[in-house]
């Protein structure tokens, strides 16, 4: 399943987005109709798209890979699409502000900005895929229409948004609280798979032979899940398996109808056992502490490389995000997969079972055999190696060895880049060679006030107000900080200081600027 790197793009965007000054609510006519032919292009983009898709795909096999590879570079464009319609039509519109200032909000709540700033991209979301349908009936096994197509794409393409709410609830704490992150991050971790078992649709399986099995797997090799489900992804005829959650009681076994009836006893035995490798090696802890470093890696770095704008910094941090998925965390997956596939081979003593039920599984998917993983390696290369470590049991050995190394070594980076993201993320720094001339409560307020905003009007009106002869623009420059303001916080440090500037009356650039600034509230 590729890395809905669109949605990923967007929730980054946001925290830029609602970092900004609010700017005018709809400020003509024009703008809801330039944010609607953003998403009308993309919808055209996407027709044109699927019938290029159709006319490769009819050139060769519709099952074949020259179909599936056509079918990909189809979705992957349409994807980039999207994410940039939802950027423009977001900027051209100023939707959420506009709906927070007639729901009677204003600037005062980032997290409602966020969740109003989420409807333009799901409308998009239907521009985008809807008009995909064709192309994905003709490349994907199963039974198809377009409701259920687009249920499928909204349930594996949006189910991030579902861990992402509850950060945005409590941003303005997690930004306060030296401890917040982690301890969020852990009950997110712990509940997220009893979430997302309710979003995909997923059933308990039912008592019989399949059930009995995993039962008797978990009591022979020390490890278990609370509860095992189907899961039907690709319209119910993909063979797959997958382990889900850290900790219990919402760790889960996901399997597919297809690989319940399509598997013998063996087979079924050792993808079990595969997943099995997963829990007791502690490899979905590993993933979770090396994602969470990963992105406090890419925040970190665009806080230090040579970046003017929040355009360049959002770039930055969308190319380090994905550049970690795609090949760090791509890395650790294949290695850690390796080592599952061992380990069914340890608990069965053959590499048989497991070696034809990914034969299987290459077969069901569309005959994917011979193509490249990005995350799990291909069929043939694992299938092989199994087949090898059976011949040569030092080969399993040596690779548990190196897998325990690489955990350990990526255990303590990924404790240390958090804990150097968390320290600097609540460290006061001096003041820039840019505001020297600040006094130092006064930098430390501003940088508790914007934090990610550091050049705003509120700091711009401190540098100003240690000048007396410009003390004028200090007064404009606090005004449009209270016009700007984001929260309650914001607008009454900038309150306080138009209380504290002594500024002489009839002075012109008071008269100018104040009045100026008054007409805009």
């Amino acid at each position: 399943m590729p890395v809905p790197f669109d949605l990923i793009a967007a929730m980054l965007y946001l925290g830029f987005y609602i970092a900004r000054p609010a700017p005018a609510p709809l400020r003509s006519a024009w703008t809801p109709a330039l944010a609607a032919a953003f998403g009308l292009g993309l919808a055209l983009a996407a027709t044109v798209a699927n019938r290029v898709g159709l006319a490769l795909v009819a050139r060769s096999s519709p099952r074949g890979t020259a179909g599936k590879r056509a079918a990909l570079g189809v979705e992957t464009t349409i994807r980039l699409a999207l994410v940039l319609a939802y950027i423009g039509g977001l900027n051209a519109s100023a939707f959420p502000w506009g709906v927070a200032a007639w729901l009677g909000f204003g600037g005062d709540s980032p997290f409602l900005i966020q969740l109003l700033a989420l409807i333009p991209y799901a409308a998009y979301f239907v521009c985008a895929w809807l008009p995909l349908y064709g192309l994905h009936r003709e490349t994907v096994p199963g039974r198809w229409t377009r409701r259920s197509f687009l249920l499928h794409k909204a349930r594996y393409n949006l189910v991030m948004l579902l861990a992402w709410i509850p950060f945005a609830v409590f941003s303005e704490w997690l930004s306060r609280a030296m401890f917040a992150l982690p301890l969020l991050l852990a009950a997110a971790a712990w509940i997220f798979p009893c979430i997302l078992a309710k979003a995909w649709g997923c059933r308990p399986l039912p008592p019989g032979e399949a059930l009995d099995l995993a039962r008797e797997l978990e009591a022979k090799v020390g490890a278990s899940f609370s509860q095992a489900y189907l899961w039907e992804p690709g319209g119910g005829r993909t063979q797959n398996a997958a382990a889900v959650g850290v900790f219990k009681p919402f760790r889960y076994l996901f399997v597919t109808p297809a690989l319940v009836s399509g598997m013998n006893r063996d087979e079924l035995a050792a993808v079990i056992l595969h997943e099995l490798g997963h829990v007791k090696n502690r490899h979905l802890l590993f993933y979770l502490f090396t994602t969470v470093a990963g992105l406090n890696a890419a925040v970190l770095a665009t806080e230090f490389l040579p970046f003017s704008g929040d355009a360049e910094r959002y770039a930055a941090m969308v190319f380090l995000v994905l550049f970690h998925f795609r090949f760090v965390f791509g890395w650790f997956s294949r290695l850690m997969e390796r080592q599952a596939d061992l380990f069914a081979l340890k608990m069965t003593g053959s590499a048989s079972g497991l070696a034809n039920a990914l034969e299987k599984l290459g077969l069901s998917a569309g005959n994917i055999r011979n193509e490249r993983s990005w995350h799990h390696s291909g069929i043939a290369e694992r299938v092989r190696f199994l087949r090898e470590a059976e011949r040569e049991p030092s080969l399993a050995a040596a690779h548990d060895a190196r897998a325990s190394r690489v955990m350990g070594l990526g255990y303590i980076l990924s404790v240390a880049i958090m804990a150097v993201t968390g320290a600097a993320a609540h460290v006061d720094p001096s003041p820039p060679a840019a505001v020297a001339g600040v006094p130092a409560r006064h930098w430390r307020r501003v940088r508790r006030l914007l934090p990610g905003n550091a050049v705003g009007p509120l700091e711009l009106a401190y540098v100003l107000a240690s000048a007396p002869a410009l003390r004028g623009e200090a007064i404009f420059m606090a005004r449009e900080a209270v016009r700007h303001a984001q929260g309650k916080e914001e607008r009454e440090a900038a309150r306080k200081l138009l209380s504290e500037l002594d500024v002489p009356p009839g002075h012109p650039l008071e008269a100018e600027r104040s009045g100026a600034a008054g007409e805009r509230e």
